[in-house]
């Protein structure tokens, strides 16, 4: 056998280990890379699994009395002659709206704002137009 023959069989063994580490390297850093992306997506399941929670039915209640209302008044302009809303004598509150506590910071010709409270005062819901 030649010489060259005889170095490269004994360097070969080398040559595998050195591939052998490179590639035990690439797997670790692919490994961590994974489990950083995993722990991603499980922060950001638990950010929509909070983000999902549900809503208070008081604030339902609150929101679709809003609604109703908006809903009520617009009706009114696009139906008056002269295209304004209605004044608080005129206006007959939605049934979704009864036992709500509905606060109207303006109501005027042309525009429109108002709350809907909860028991404590808090504002469940805020609608404006105009």
């Amino acid at each position: 056998m030649s010489v060259r023959l005889l170095l490269l069989l004994a360097l070969l063994p080398l040559l595998s280990a050195c591939q052998d580490t490179q590639a035990r390297a690439e797997n670790e850093a692919l490994t961590r890379r994974v489990a950083a992306l995993e722990a991603q997506v499980q922060a950001m399941k638990a950010t929509q699994t909070q983000a999902a929670a549900p809503v208070p039915e008081a604030q339902l209640s609150a929101q679709n009395c809003a609604n109703d209302l908006t809903r009520t008044l617009e009706t009114y302009r696009e139906n008056s002659i002269d295209g304004r809303y209605p004044t608080p004598a005129q206006l007959d509150l939605p049934d979704t709206c009864e036992s709500q506590r509905v606060n109207w910071l303006r109501l005027d010709a042309g525009h429109y704002t108002f709350t809907v409270t909860g028991d404590s005062g808090q504002e469940l819901a805020r609608q404006s137009g105009g």
